[in-house]
């Protein structure tokens, strides 16, 4: 009786470490346990920071797009430097095509959350009050005194015809720095727009970010 005990109780065990073991082995596929937080979401998650979980989960989607970005664009010809605007333009339509292609799905929200839009409204609130307000305002009409308008759609070509203008430096101070395969830029005086600077498309965009 005492053998039979011990061979079950060997059993149990050799079973809860085979478990274990199948566990860990999904784990490190991926299949069940969330993908390892990247150095960018480590930096800025902190419990005594409350956007802290907005601003990784933003710096998370912003760097899930980049490396897709750069994956198609290794599979496209690679454009020498040039003047040419004709020539970049054709470059930029090739690798938005290719976006296109395999970005179907995408839409308004994927990188501004709902969250990361309340957030960034919030973080340049104070530069559009006020004395800030007339000069924020100021900023953005500065260029020849032209104002993008731009009918905005994820995946959308930013018009030629349309101007890129500036996000002003006092707001770009208060929102996380963009890798440089992306930029802010603003359409209607109010719009924040995530632009794809090699494709020259949308990615992204906060309706009325600027009040």
């Amino acid at each position: 009786m005492r053998q039979l005990s011990r061979l079950f109780g060997t059993v149990l065990v050799v079973c809860a470490i085979t478990a274990c073991g199948a566990l860990a082995q999904q784990d490190s596929k991926g299949q069940t346990a969330p993908p390892p937080s990247t150095p960018e979401q480590k930096a800025t998650a902190s419990p005594a920071n409350p956007d802290s979980a907005v601003l990784a989960d933003f710096n998370a989607r912003l760097d899930h797009y980049v490396k897709f970005q750069r994956g198609v664009a290794k599979g496209s010809p690679k454009l020498k430097e040039t003047n040419n605007s004709a020539e970049i333009s054709v470059a930029q339509d090739v690798l938005a095509s290719k976006i296109r292609n395999l970005r179907t799905n995408a839409k308004q929200g994927d990188i501004f959350t709902p969250q990361v839009a309340v957030l960034f409204k919030r973080l340049m609130a104070p530069d559009l009050k006020g004395a800030e307000r007339q000069e924020t305002r100021q900023a953005l009409s500065e260029e020849d005194g032209e104002t993008a308008e731009v009918w905005l759609k994820v995946n959308g070509t930013w018009p030629a015809s349309e101007p890129l203008t500036t996000t002003p430096a006092n707001l770009l101070a208060k929102l996380p720095q963009l890798p440089m395969d992306v930029e802010y830029r603003i359409s209607a005086k109010r719009h924040l727009v995530l632009r794809d600077v090699d494709a020259n498309i949308i990615v992204d965009y906060i309706l009325n970010a600027i009040r």
